[in-house]
């Protein structure tokens, strides 16, 4: 499959998953967006990732979320003989994939509701919001992200968020392992590349001044990742910097390093090693 197959077919699965989305929860939602790199144009064909940002009227209910649900197996099941369409609730839930397929397209429905966010003021937290607010594209209904105020961040706001999400990433990558047989070591490759690229962006919060955090520069690395091993030789030292490099050559390289059982074990390594050296970084400053 070439690049231009590849890119067709990622449209394709997106386009399916929207059209269910607004077909499904039509009364309950209340606006829809992609967000990430896929809104920008610089997806990764080789590990093509959709995130979509679904916000509700009124906060998730039981039914809201088998309705969810619903709409992931018909999207895995309507394009099983192309690709496999892999669902992950990132951090907390890998699913794992009932089809499996040379190809995969990869789907993160992050769902939020208008009053959780209000009485919150941002999304899970203060950067992860600017994130989303400088790289997304409106599907369906109120552009509500541009609604959103995040005001200022501080170090102490870092912090306080770090600490919660550091273990996130690396109790459920800690405990992968035991999910997977010997012959599945291309699911742990991805579950160990995902939270290691998370934490790869979580780190560069980390590292960052006052100044830099006030001035929101943070979010230059969501639409330039080839500078995070710069930054991180800066601020970290070249060994972080090469364990970044790693993580982010396995994200462009997927297609070929998935099947490798030693790739899976070095950036499950990495990730957890990028993870302690944000830790420390986080209490020495």
């Amino acid at each position: 499959m070439n690049d231009n197959e590849k890119m067709a077919l990622v449209s394709e699965v997106t386009k399916s998953f929207e059209d269910l989305c607004k077909k499904e929860l039509e009364n309950r939602l209340n606006s829809l967006y992609i967000v990430g790199s896929y809104a920008f144009g610089k997806i990764s064909l080789d590990r093509s990732d959709v995130n979509f940002l679904l916000i509700l009227k009124e906060k998730a209910t039981s039914e809201d979320y088998l309705i969810i649900g619903k709409i992931c197996r018909k999207v895995v099941k309507k394009f099983q003989d192309k690709c496999s369409v892999r669902i992950e609730f990132r951090p907390f839930r890998y699913i794992y994939p009932k089809i499996k397929r040379d190809y995969d397209v990869f789907l993160n429905p992050i769902i939020q509701s208008v009053e959780e966010i209000k009485n919150r003021g941002c999304i899970f937290n203060k950067w992860f919001t600017e994130g989303m607010k400088n790289a997304n594209k409106l599907l369906y209904g109120e552009d509500f992200l541009k609604t959103i105020e995040v005001g200022e961040i501080t170090k102490q706001d870092v912090f306080q968020g770090a600490l919660f999400d550091l273990a996130f990433f690396t109790i459920p990558l800690l405990r992968a392992p035991a999910q997977y047989d010997e012959d599945e070591q291309d699911l742990l490759f991805n579950e160990a590349l995902t939270n290691g690229k998370n934490m790869c962006y979580l780190g560069i919060e980390v590292a960052m001044t006052e100044e830099e955090l006030s001035s929101k520069a943070y979010t230059n690395y969501i639409r330039n990742k080839e500078t995070i091993a710069d930054f991180y030789r800066e601020r970290y030292g070249e060994d972080a910097a090469e364990i970044v490099k790693k993580i982010f050559d396995a994200r462009e390289h997927y297609l070929t390093y998935k099947r490798d059982a030693k790739k899976a074990i070095e950036i499950f390594d990495a990730a957890l090693k990028i993870g302690e050296i944000i830790q420390y970084k986080l209490f020495t400053g």
